[in-house]
């Protein structure tokens, strides 16, 4: 059982320490590589689930349709709305349908003029224009010249990573633009193709070129400092901040979006009757609204003073990128996004890595820890933790933090599976172990003690303060000459079996049946503090079920008596023999003792001897007699026994009229006036006919009386073992 312990500690200890090798090498691994790793794509799952959670609440509680979903109940603390200051210029399925597609480039010239006479600040594109218009170049020129009377207007270039090339703005565009920036989104996506972490500066160390004049106006101003994104650069004009002020601010290291949840609007309302709608993060005012000036007075608010993001919404015309909140978001959307967390600063920031760490290691060990207790409280232990860390996620959300929460919850679920699981297996192999090792002497109440809890089971040989049982059928060796062996084997079954129900009532251990004989013992494998006063209850009730099984078994015509020593002790308990076989039993002096006492009966000619150690404080519990003092073989040292007959007051008037006229005659005994203790002897033998102790006294009083003892110390000796 040890040797199975151990090996059980060493799978669960390796499990641990490999558990904790890969999750610091998985946290490790994407450090270096940030669109992998299966704990990335887990915290990116769940990240999802989160922000979108308000909207189960929604479902299940609210009844008002006017509600926005995602910011029911708790959603308004994690969810924020898009920032008002940002709007989209929508190349939208109307301008294409009016103007086709492409579209002249004079219509982008005449939608800046316009936005720019509507107030607007800054004017971001969003589009490639890197060929010249060759059927229609004085619609390239128009839309130069509008981009250079802006000033606010921030054009895109092209850079092909793979063969590290360039494409600019059409010739002169450059020039005529306050800055020209790079979209670089496809270094933030994540496996699934979202965009979850952002660079606002080329990481490539792709840099402004001072010499080259079509990479914005102000290139000389900005020369040195990797390329800016269209988000830091559109933050660099509506604040008048130049770009190296900028860069300085934010860096090139990846930053982690706060998206802002999408709201219902009405599409066109400057002129549209029909009760369309979209379904968008920011405003969306369509391209050909602005050409024409059809746009609603909210609309013209909007624009006043806005940053305008100019582009594709159209379907099938735009780069669709989905976000927590929808599965198909135009790319345009998520640089407004990028914008939106500078202009707020309210990116999500990380959680110090060695403090997740930390974490991860201490909740990988707890349950390997909690693993001696039941699955109830380990469970109990781990739902408690995981709750905790939901919350404490929710709340880091609104702080505006990017816990990693499924690392906490790996972390502390793969070693809790482990661990039940293993529990699961190990505690059946050793229900299994103790039903079949213990199963067959233990009651089964202590059996299913042991059961539920193994911890209780102490194997392997220790020393405890115990009590052993000796029940021997008398004169089995004349049973045995006068039965057969099927009656004999019959009628042992039926006596032994009665006994051991006995001894197993009162949970006792069953050790052994040695031919008529059965050994018990108390106070092992489970603690028993009053052994004692079950063993001697057990020698009671054995020959009150002698009596019964006398005259209940009328097959058997002979009708034989029964004898039980009990003595308590230090004595060793434990699975003892050979390698290959084992049995749990006890050893020591204490039990050779017992083993004594049950044949001392025959000296006494009682049913029941038990010693002073055992009795000792059991006396005002049961009717009994003092039989004596005895020294048996092996013992130097003389030994007071006793004789129970029943629990205190329960005994027939017979015994206890008997016990009165024996205890009256055995005082005047051991006092030496043995001729008048005979008169007592003889009436308790005429109360109780046959009693042996009193026929005993009685036939060594007279002889004492005769030739008294020269100096007798008042002890017996029993020389033979009986």
């Amino acid at each position: 059982m040890n040797k199975k312990s151990h090996e059980n500690k060493k799978v669960i200890y390796l499990f641990g320490v490999s558990l904790s090798i890969l999750m610091m090498f998985g946290m490790a691994f994407e450090s270096f590589m940030p669109r992998g790793g299966f704990l990335r794509s887990l915290n990116e799952a769940w990240s999802d689930f989160r922000v979108n959670s308000p909207l189960l609440v929604y479902a299940l509680f609210s009844g008002k349709e006017d509600k926005n979903p995602f910011t029911y109940s708790f959603g308004s603390l994690i969810n924020k709305p898009g920032d008002p200051r940002i709007v989209i210029a929508a190349i939208d399925n109307h301008t294409l349908n009016n103007l086709g597609y492409p579209f002249q480039r004079k219509y982008y010239g005449a939608m800046i003029e316009n936005l720019n006479r509507l107030g607007a600040k800054v004017i971001i594109m969003d589009v490639f224009t890197v060929d010249p218009d060759r059927s229609h170049p004085e619609s390239d020129a128009e839309y130069i010249r509008a981009v250079k009377r802006a000033g606010n207007v921030v054009s895109s270039m092209a850079y092909d990573r793979w063969n590290k090339t360039f494409q600019l703005p059409i010739k002169g565009l450059g020039a005529a633009s306050r800055i020209v920036a790079i979209p670089n989104m496809d270094k933030g996506l994540s496996p699934d193709n979202k965009v979850r972490n952002v660079f606002l500066f080329d990481p490539d160390g792709l840099y402004q070129d001072a010499n080259t004049p079509d990479v914005g106006r102000d290139a000389k101003a900005y020369a040195g400092i990797n390329l800016a994104g269209l988000s830091p650069a559109a933050y660099s004009i509506y604040f008048s901040t130049a770009l190296p002020e900028v860069w300085a601010r934010f860096g090139t290291e990846p930053y982690s979006l706060n998206f802002r949840y999408p709201v219902v609007r009405k599409s066109h309302p400057g002129w549209s009757k029909e009760n369309l709608t979209e379904f968008s993060v920011y405003r969306w005012v369509s391209v050909l609204d602005i050409i024409q000036g059809k746009l609603s007075e909210d609309e013209r608010k909007a624009l006043k003073g806005a940053i305008v993001f100019v582009g594709s919404t159209a379907i099938g015309a735009y780069d669709h990128y989905p976000s927590p909140f929808m599965p198909n978001m135009p790319g345009v959307e998520v640089h407004a996004n990028v914008l939106d967390n500078m202009l707020n600063q309210d990116f999500l920031r990380p959680i110090n890595a060695w403090m997740v760490a930390f974490f991860v290691l201490l909740l990988i060990w707890l349950p390997i820890y909690l693993r001696k207790y039941s699955v109830t409280l380990i469970s109990s232990v781990v739902a408690f933790i995981v709750v905790l860390a939901v919350l404490l996620d929710y709340y880091l959300l609104h702080r505006v933090y990017n816990f990693m929460f499924a690392h906490i919850a790996v972390a502390v679920l793969f070693p809790f599976v482990f661990v039940a699981v293993h529990k699961a297996l190990v505690e059946g192999r050793e229900k299994r172990w103790i039903k079949n090792t213990f199963g067959q002497y233990l009651s089964p109440k202590v059996v299913d003690l042991i059961t539920k809890d193994p911890s209780k089971l102490s194997l392997g040989g220790e020393k405890r303060d115990m009590t052993a049982f000796f029940l021997d059928l008398a004169g089995f060796t004349t049973m045995s000459e006068k039965l057969t062996p099927e009656e004999l084997t019959s009628m042992l079954n039926e006596y032994l079996s009665a006994f051991t129900e006995i001894i197993l009532k009162h949970d006792g251990t069953v050790d052994k049946y040695i031919g008529d004989c059965i050994v018990a013992f108390w106070n092992a494998p489970l603690d028993q503090a009053d052994h004692r006063k079950l063993g001697v209850m057990a020698a009671v009730d054995c020959q009150v079920e002698m009596a019964r099984l006398n005259k209940a078994l009328t097959q058997f015509t002979i009708k034989p008596a029964c004898r039980v020593g009990v003595n308590s002790g230090p004595m060793v308990v434990g699975n003892m023999g050979s390698k290959t076989r084992l049995s749990y039993t006890v050893m020591g002096d204490s039990v050779n003792l017992a083993s004594r006492l049950e044949g001392a009966n025959k000296f006494f000619h009682s049913r029941i001897m038990t010693s002073e150690a055992t009795f000792g404080d059991l006396k005002d519990l049961f009717d009994h007699r003092y039989l004596g003092s005895v020294l048996v073989v092996g013992k130097a040292i003389p030994v007071k026994v006793y004789e129970p007959f029943a629990r205190k007051g329960e005994a027939a008037p017979e015994v206890l009229k008997m016990l009165e006229r024996f205890n009256a005659g055995q005082a005047k005994f051991f006092a030496g006036k043995y001729a008048d203790s005979v008169k007592d002897f003889k009436a308790a033998l005429e109360v109780l006919p046959g009693d042996g102790p009193s026929q005993f006294y009685l036939e060594t009083a007279a002889q004492y009386a005769k030739e008294p003892p020269k100096d007798w110390n008042g002890s017996f000796n029993i020389t033979s073992k009986g």
